[in-house]
């Protein structure tokens, strides 16, 4: 009786020490991430039209930073950007000598939603889609007045569309993701541009993942409320 008595406490300490070393492995993982959490980003890519002579208007680029909330499977996101191209207004039949290079800017405010797969891996894959509030400007002032003077001022002209991407996060630190994507953005005609316009958009980015304890302070380790 005695026996069986001690193999049963050796068996049930081992149990302990186990779920103990397995409960304290998962605590120490320095991958895990909690959802839901906030996330912040931002990416840098290439902006390449289309449909449209390449000796008019050349390639460019596209920067934007995005915020949102990672429910693990979708993350609602906002963003701010700006893109921007050379334009070789010489290079447009008819124009007049005095033509010279201008840049295309578009200043654009988006909302979107992301899906992503998370699995075990240190790779996840992902796409989104975003509604973008577009302002372009291209070599136009319209003139601003107070009570004391007045002046030139670049004048952008809203435009609505949308852009979205596919691709890749790569975790290369807790809480950090290299991404990999590549996506197509669309213009309406809206206030600036005569026919709808398209583009393609390869990119790289970077996204941050705060710790969940960041939305709620009594999850923290150590944090007591006073």
């Amino acid at each position: 009786m005695k026996r069986k008595a001690l193999v049963f406490g050796l068996l049930l300490a081992g149990g302990s020490l186990a779920s103990t070393s397995s409960a304290g492995a998962q605590l120490d993982d320095p991958f895990a991430v909690d959802y839901p959490h906030i996330e912040l980003g931002f990416d840098v890519g290439v902006m390449l039209w289309n449909g449209v002579d390449r000796d008019v208007a050349r390639p460019g680029g596209t920067v934007d930073v995005r915020f949102g909330w990672d429910y693990k499977w979708w993350v609602p996101m906002f963003a701010v950007g700006f893109r921007g191209s050379g334009v070789n207004l010489s290079a447009v039949p008819g124009a007049p000598v005095t033509a010279s290079r201008e840049t295309l800017a578009n200043i654009f405010f988006a909302a979107g939603m992301r899906f992503v797969t998370p699995n075990r891996t240190c790779v996840a894959a992902f796409a989104d889609g975003w509604f973008d509030f577009n302002w372009w400007h291209l070599n136009e002032t319209q003139v601003v007045c107070n009570v004391w003077y007045c002046t030139g001022a670049n004048r952008y002209r809203f435009t609505p569309g949308f852009h979205g991407r596919i691709g890749m996060q790569i975790r290369v630190a807790p809480h950090a993701d290299l991404e990999l994507s590549f996506g197509a953005g669309y213009s309406f005609q809206g206030q600036f541009f005569t026919t709808s316009q398209s583009w393609l958009e390869p990119a790289v980015g970077f996204t941050y993942s705060f710790p969940a304890g960041y939305e709620d302070r009594m999850s923290i380790r150590g944090y007591s409320k006073r």
